[in-house]
């Protein structure tokens, strides 16, 4: 049985000329700015990963180019190939550690960060190969594998047949059992996370007052709610507050919540959230918001509170949760759950809404962040739908998978950027990244609004798989204010940059990444606001909202 262990050779088999080349090429991309600064951990994760990816691309190529010459080194030329490429590589690396501190400062200064130094990268190196190696060990432990087996069999198919064999055999079962630990995984997170959604945040008290779900006569229990939901119900300005703020007599703000406790189905607790409408008589408030939650049940507190100072209190929020997942889990996991929970839950209230006499319904808005604007959007086809439909919408660093997003981005009018693009030349939908983009373009902004929040740097509105293999738009056009004009995109590499970004996405200063607290208060007053408030009571409101910490 030759074969075989020239097959377990293969386990120790140097390392690839070409791989060496492709990985050094893909870690220098690596290194160039994308849309947030990167820490030597999250720098080291990209780097790691973009490694692995340029060694087995070069190797790749550097195999197929050997065997269509029929070259092969000689042992002198062997000693001097990889001298030079050491050399090469040590005369590569080095520069590229410092550029791309000096880059992920250059990004860091346009977050309002102080810069750190430019040696950064230098930390990330080692975790990067520690990645690199991990993935090359599983990748050669799969190839040997594989030839082992395509060997055996070749004793009895053709050679050829029996090395795509091979690789079935073993790609077949390794897929189970990745699916199966999938499964465990998923298991495993809604066990320690659905005990987390029994915990009550800090500051998080069971409400007093009967307009609110949890408190006297609620249809919903307060230990029903969830953790976000409980920090939902027990928080945020009680009439008390809104009438120091305001100086005139306020409103105790209805605050409805049903969590995945409260019912069994997405259907059930939007028709539980209605029946708690009803019973705190919601419908004769001045304003309605329905919102959607994040993947865990947020609601963003600068968002929900920001609504009641700005209206006194005449206001009603109602949402239902459909998860307690972190939201990068929830958007794989429970897409479909978020879109039935966005589309029940305002199907739900716009029916009860609509049986009101035309004079006597509230304002009816629609208001979602992040996950929660992916699932609140799905309640609407088109933009005439929610024209139609509601008084106006606010949706906030939405996922770019989300379909009413995508469509209105894709029909976006010729020469705008797609990180702020003009649609229909802004007479029903506007983008904006600061309150100064409330005003662009010129020219009348009719009513009802719809008005999406997006950061050029916000990862989650500007991560989607084809970044793996093509130019997105944003990369293509001139930069957004807060994106390093020094990034590029490179195959593969960008991907994983934006990828990794995710995971910082709110551990940047308001106005950048995916926080948007600083623009609620002017957000929610291009809906409407209540006569005699003024831009200054905007700026008034704005100062408090920013007190609040960034969740």
């Amino acid at each position: 049985m030759p074969a075989i262990p020239k097959a377990r050779a293969k386990l120790f088999a140097p390392l690839s000329y070409g791989g060496i080349a492709g990985a050094l090429v893909f870690f220098g991309f690596s290194l160039t700015p994308s849309l947030l600064p990167r820490s030597p951990l999250l720098q080291g994760l990209v780097s790691g990963l973009s490694l692995a990816g340029g060694y087995g691309l070069g190797a790749l190529l550097f195999w197929a180019g050997a065997k269509a010459i029929s070259w092969r080194p000689t042992e002198r030329g062997h000693r001097i190939a990889w001298f030079a490429l050491v050399a090469a590589g040590i005369a590569f690396v080095v520069p590229w550690l410092y550029v791309g501190g000096v880059w992920n400062n250059q990004t860091r200064v346009l977050m309002t960060l102080e810069p750190g130094s430019p040696w950064t990268p230098a930390a990330a190196l080692p975790i990067a190969l520690l990645i690199w190696f991990i993935l090359l060990v599983i990748a050669r432990l799969l190839r040997w594998a594989a030839r082992a087996v395509g060997n055996l069999l070749s004793r009895w198919v053709p050679r050829s047949a029996a090395i795509i064999l091979g690789a079935v055999i073993i790609a077949v079962p390794l897929l189970l059992v990745f699916s199966g630990l999938l499964s465990q995984a998923s298991s495993l997170a809604q066990s320690i996370y659905g005990k987390t959604n029994e915990t009550t945040a800090e500051g998080a008290k069971q409400p007093t007052s009967a307009l609110r779900s949890g408190g006297p006569g609620s249809l919903v229990t307060w230990d029903s709610l969830g953790l976000q939901g409980r920090s939902f119900i027990g928080r945020g300005p009680d009439a008390a507050a809104l009438e120091q703020f305001s100086g005139d007599p306020a409103e105790e703000p209805i605050r409805v919540y049903a969590g995945v406790e409260s019912a069994p189905t997405a259907e059930e607790r939007a028709a539980l959230a209605v029946k708690e409408l009803d019973r705190t008589d919601a419908w004769s408030r001045e304003v309605l918001v329905v919102m959607g939650t994040t993947g865990t049940g947020w609601i963003e507190p600068q968002s929900a509170d920001s609504l009641e100072y700005l209206w006194n209190g005449d206001t009603a929020e109602v949402t239902i949760q459909y998860s307690y997942l972190p939201s990068w889990i929830s958007f794989l996991v429970d897409k479909q759950r978020a879109e039935d929970a966005g589309q029940a839950l305002f199907s739900a209230v716009h029916e009860r809404w609509a049986q009101l006499p035309e004079g006597e319904r509230p304002r009816l808005l629609a208001y979602g962040l992040s996950l929660g604007s992916f699932a609140q959007q799905a309640a609407f086809p088109d933009v005439a739908a929610i024209t139609s439909q509601t008084d106006g919408a606010v949706f906030v660093g939405t996922p770019n998978d989300t379909a009413l997003w995508r469509g209105v981005e894709d029909g976006r009018d010729a020469g705008s950027p797609q990180w702020q693009p003009i649609v229909g030349r802004g007479q029903t939908v506007r983008y904006a990244a600061s309150p100064e983009d409330y005003a662009n373009p010129p020219g009348p902004w009719n009513e009802p609004r719809l008005l999406y929040l997006q950061h050029a740097s916000d990862p989650v509105v500007w991560w989607y798989w084809s970044i793996l293999w093509s130019r997105p738009d944003w990369l293509a056009e001139p930069r957004g204010p807060d994106v390093n004009t020094a990034s590029i995109w490179f195959p593969y590499v960008s991907f994983w940059q934006v990828t990794v970004d995710q995971f910082h996405g709110t551990g940047v200063p308001n106005g950048h990444g995916h926080n948007y607290g600083n623009m609620m208060a002017s957000a929610w007053a291009q809906l409407g606001r209540p006569a005699g408030w003024t831009d200054a009571d905007t700026a008034r409101l704005q100062k408090l909202i920013d007190g609040y910490a960034i969740e």
